[in-house]
């Protein structure tokens, strides 16, 4: 509904600018579905202001072009989102949440990352649970002579915990600033008022101290002209408005604004609205309904809650609401609460009431029936009553969707969800978290072979509950389905162990669980039954472990014959699955998905050989992979754990790349120790890697068919295993993984390995032996704070921008990368720190960068040096001398090789080139856009000369283009350039004898401005029309080559 006050004289001002405000952040959300009733009699009254027009509060209003536009950017919004939790929202207990889900958040895209972590931001403050501990690093006394108070300090503190927000120096800065803005203001006059309600702005920090410095005082006299409802007569009156006329319509405004219109404050500020001449809708009652309910002067822990909740969802301090100080978590979490406490007698009374049937609605109702039993005592609608069922299964469909992250969503994106009909909220959820019904009707779940965008959270979900079912259903499951678990999906092992839970709950008899220990009694209960399971062990000439012990009990539940080879499958199937159970967490299946595989139609061992996969990574993952994180952080515990002895701690390495070593020789050392018939200890399983060459792309090693009953490779690396020893080798596998899983420092300390420990012991030991909370903290703020540090440095946002435009994914490895290649064009270290590590060998490779060019296939040459750099540098890790920094860095130093070897197949090449005694990066770039002919760009920044930049284009045989420099026009710079030109132009005609060359043809450019990066394509196969000259990429690449041989 909306009450218009049009100008008698036909000067009306465009609805748009009441209903726009000055920023899309800082405007209402319109109310999403509620109908707008319009006053079609002639009622019409426009409150002129000869003092202070409406045109000067709504001066700075955007127009709806703009708005959309920004609308509309959503790469821009995901950017600004990414950047912001990344740089001051993400605290040190998400990112150790995501870890502990197996999410890696460097190496996860802008999209996903903001995804993961706004679901763990969601789960930790809806458990209520306040998060004290991760960031508490600054001190109060810090706190305070940041902000000038101890008392605010305080309130800051308690609200960034209970927001999940990091207590940084920035943070708090910001915070402090944005206070002081309105700390001072005693109140807000109606001219103020009227500002904000005008250009429909939230009543944020910013906006306030804008509005009570921008008026002064001034505001429109209430003059208005009173429209009679005879015929159109006007008759201009003073200061009287026939409210009773104007009552009735007043009340539907403010019920469609979700007020109370029983209250004398909300109606006094209806009028209030109109005799202000702003036209009345459910908006404008909104927001002077909120702006003068603000208590002034404003209070530290009224400021400080709007604060951390406005930093919470990524915005600026000053965009702070101070009328409703809640973050979008937590009015997500208050709405799933409140949906949930809906009671049937609210249904009852709100449709009896005549209200629309809307959440908010239906909250009040439920409301008013709890705290008066008797209110809903009068009313005549029946829970038979049509119009209740249908409210009623409205709101069961909108429970069972309704999640905080769902709402967050959705509030994010200015939808109103406790005012929006019940259809389309249910419709907005249903868009939101997709319909899987025709996409997968008829299909069994584990034969969906197509992962889609719209199945992929299903799938993932239905990974993680099938994890779930396996990991507390009965640990007899190998057992039962022993003849066809090396053929058994994930989901059909899912299925089977929750038949098996039910029989056992039918017949109300406990159960061993999978993955965790049985209750107390019964354990005992347990003990008792196979308290015989030693002496049968020592039958069957086996250590007397607990995996064995567990293999006993599992034929035991099964009345299986107590044999040797039911024994050793038994043992190797249960372990193996137990194993891939516990790295199978969110993160890993994700990864799996991610591929384009369906985790629940794959086998135990498939899934196995997935997980290691994706976790050592390929060459594209080089320095970046989840293997080279686990071993920084192996590394930087090792180095802060303070009572490890120097021999622990090389002993400590050695065990890690022992490890590491056989999971990377695709376990190839236990092979080697089942053939001599030892004992798997790692002694024996070190004297093994030690005879055999592997590396991380492959084996080189043939077996043949004496290799210990083990046949020839399959030619996929994998090796085929006969029946009689594939169980302890499946066995032996499934014990490293869980090794490799749980090296951790603190473990191995207690564990105390050595040369003679076995494999099996020491996988207990290590799963027994608990972590380190207090380096496990310490390593998550290590982390974070980097993470803060480079996504705060100037260059970040053209640096994501740079990525985006050579369609590289947008994460932080490809980030943090790209900032430290950007910087590398000034000073050229990985070119100097890689020659020294690798001394010949860098040299070699980075002669061939620049030797190449020209030539053909230079991409392939180009990214070719680059891996071989990279590999070199992988030689490097795994050694005694290792430590945290200087392995952190060589991880950087691949990254960026690899993030410049994606920029090749877009056209762009960092090259070393030497100038004024340092070598430094040359970027060189070709374009092809649409305006334009194919052209190379190359720069260079020199100390003498500044950034010197060579763009060089052919056309028609000719060879044009210009030099520029960002210095002035010196005597030594024209010098200088005009020795670089003619040296060019030389270079030029040797290498290109099919064209012209002229220094008249390339001019030379002083003062230039330096251009953000952009992009084109490498090799102009896209033409337009015949208008385009296009030039091949080995011209464009020796235009290239003769500029570096002219400098």
């Amino acid at each position: 509904m909306n009450i218009n006050f049009q100008a008698i004289t036909g000067h009306g001002k465009d609805e748009s600018l009441y209903i726009l405000g000055m920023e899309p952040k800082e405007t209402f959300a319109s109310k999403a579905g509620g109908s707008r009733s319009v006053i079609t009699e002639p009622v019409s009254i426009q409150l002129d202001s000869s003092i202070f027009s409406n045109n000067a509060y709504a001066c700075q209003a955007k127009n709806a072009e703009n708005i959309s536009e920004m609308a509309e950017n959503t790469d821009v919004l995901t950017q600004h989102n990414y950047m912001a939790l990344l740089s001051n929202t993400m605290s040190e207990e998400d990112y150790a949440k995501a870890s502990r889900d197996g999410f890696d958040i460097k190496n996860m895209d802008s999209t996903e990352t903001v995804t993961i972590l706004d679901k763990i931001k969601s789960v930790l403050l809806e458990s209520g649970r306040e998060i004290v501990g991760f960031n508490d690093n600054m001190s109060l006394d810090k706190l305070a002579r940041i902000t000038g108070s101890m008392s605010f300090a305080q309130e800051l503190q308690k609200s960034f915990h209970e927001n999940d927000i990091p207590v940084t120096y920035e943070n708090i800065k910001a915070a402090s600033v944005a206070y002081s803005e309105v700390s001072d203001i005693q109140g807000l006059d109606d001219a103020a008022v009227k500002y904000l309600v005008h250009n429909n702005m939230r009543s944020s920090i910013e906006n306030i101290y804008l509005a009570s410095h921008s008026t002064n005082g001034q505001n429109a006299a209430a003059r208005g002209f009173y429209a009679q409802d005879a015929g159109g007569y006007y008759a201009q009156k003073a200061e009287n408005y026939d409210w009773e006329q104007l009552d009735g319509q007043i009340d539907k405004i403010i019920e469609e604004a979700g007020l109370d219109k029983d209250s004398e404050l909300v109606r006094e500020e209806a009028k209030w609205t109109i005799r202000q001449g702003i036209p009345l809708t459910p908006e404008t009652l909104n927001c002077a309904h909120k702006v003068k309910e603000i208590s002034f002067p404003i209070s530290e822990e009224t400021a400080a809650k709007a604060i951390a909740s406005a930093i919470a969802d990524g915005h600026k301090a000053t965009s702070a609401d101070i009328a409703d100080p809640r973050s979008l978590y937590s009015k997500a979490i208050d709405l799933k609460n409140e949906t949930k406490n809906i009671t049937d007698d609210g249904i009852r009374t709100g449709i009896q009431s005549g209200k629309e049937i809307n959440l908010f609605n239906l909250i009040n109702e439920s409301g008013k029936c709890g705290a008066d039993p008797a209110y809903a005592e009068g009313c005549n609608v029946g829970t038979e009553d049509p119009r209740f069922i249908q409210a009623r299964m409205q709101l069961e469909e909108v429970r069972l969707r309704m999640t905080v992250e769902a709402n967050r969503q959705l509030l994010s994106s200015g939808f109103s969800i406790d005012t929006a009909p019940m259809e389309q909220l249910i419709e907005k959820l249903h868009n939101l978290l997709g319909d899987l019904a025709c996409e997968t009707a008829g299909v069994a779940i584990d034969k969906i072979t197509n992962v889609t965008p719209q199945n992929k959270s299903y799938l993932l979900s239905a990974t993680i509950s099938s994890v779930r079912i396996i990991s507390n259903g009965p640990a007899d499951i190998s057992g039962a389905m022993l003849g066809e678990m090396d053929t058994a999906t994930l989901w059909g092992i899912s299925d089977a162990s929750r038949k098996l839970q039910m029989r056992y709950q039918e017949a109300q008899k406990g159960y061993e669980p999978m993955m965790t220990a049985p209750r107390a009694d019964l354990g005992d209960s347990i003990k008792k039954a196979f308290r015989n399971v030693d002496e049968i062990l020592k039958d069957m000439d086996q250590e007397i472990s607990e995996e064995n012990r567990r293999a006993v009990r599992i034929l035991g539940y099964n009345t299986m014959e107590m044999t040797k080879e039911n024994f050793e499958k038994v043992r190797s199937w249960d372990q193996m699955l137990k194993s891939t159970l516990e790295r199978l967490k969110p993160g890993a299946v994700l990864d799996i998905i991610r591929e384009g595989r369906n985790p629940l139609g794959m086998t135990i061992e498939e899934l196995s050989e997935h997980l290691d996969k994706n976790f050592e990574g390929d060459s594209s993952d080089r320095g970046g992979s989840k293997s080279d994180e686990k071993y920084a952080k192996f590394l930087y515990k090792l180095e802060h754990q303070n009572d490890i002895t120097e021999a622990e701690k090389e002993s400590f390495i050695g065990i890690y790349r022992l490890f590491h070593t056989i999971k990377t020789g695709d376990y190839q050392a236990i092979g080697s120790v089942l053939k001599t018939g030892g004992r798997m200890t790692l002694g024996n399983l070190l004297t093994a890697t030690r005879t055999q060459k592997s590396s991380k792309r492959g084996l080189d090693y043939v077996v043949d068919d004496d290799f210990g009953g083990i046949s020839a490779s399959d030619g996929t690396g994998q090796l085929k295993i006969d029946e009689q020893i594939s169980s302890a080798f499946r066995f032996y596998r499934s014990q490293a993984d869980i090794v490799y899983e749980n090296l951790e420092p603190e473990k191995l300390q207690k564990a105390k390995p050595d040369e003679n420990t076995l494999l099996p012991k020491l996988a207990k030991d290590l799963q027994e032996a608990g972590v380190s909370e207090e380096l496990e903290k310490e390593y998550a703020g290590e982390v974070v704070r980097q993470i803060r540090e480079t996504t705060q440095v100037k260059d970040a946002d053209n640096s994501f921008e740079e990525l985006k435009n050579l369609q590289i994914e947008a994460n932080f490895s490809n980030l943090e990368a790209m900032i430290s290649n950007r910087r590398d064009r000034k000073n050229g270290t990985i070119w100097q720190k890689s020659e020294e590590l690798l001394k010949e060998m860098a040299t070699k490779e980075q002669n061939l960068l620049v030797d190449a060019l020209g030539g053909q296939n230079y991409e392939d040459v180009y990214k070719n040096a680059l891996l071989n750099i990279s590999d070199g540098l992988e030689e490097l890790l795994m050694d005694e001398d290792d430590n945290y920094i200087d392995v952190r860095a060589i991880n950087l130093m691949q990254r960026r090789l690899t993030v410049m070897s994606a920029g090749s197949e877009r056209g762009t090449f960092d090259v070393p080139v030497e100038i004024e005694g340092q070598k430094i990066s040359m970027h060189i770039t070709l374009k092809n856009d649409e305006s334009m002919d194919s052209r190379m760009e190359a720069s260079i920044q020199t100390y003498s000369y500044g950034l010197i930049t060579a763009t060089l284009y052919e056309k028609n045989g000719i060879v044009s283009g210009m030099i520029t420099t960002t210095y002035g026009q010196s005597t030594e710079e024209v010098e200088y350039l005009e020795s670089v030109r003619s040296k060019m132009c030389v270079k030029l005609a040797e290498k290109l004898r099919d064209s012209g060359v002229s220094q008249e043809k390339i001019a030379i450019l002083y003062h230039a401005q330096t251009q953000p990066i952009s992009v084109g394509t490498a090799n102009a196969n896209a033409t337009d029309g015949n208008q385009k000259n296009i030039t091949d990429t080995s011209t464009l690449l020796s235009m290239a080559k003769a500029f570096i041989e002219a400098l």
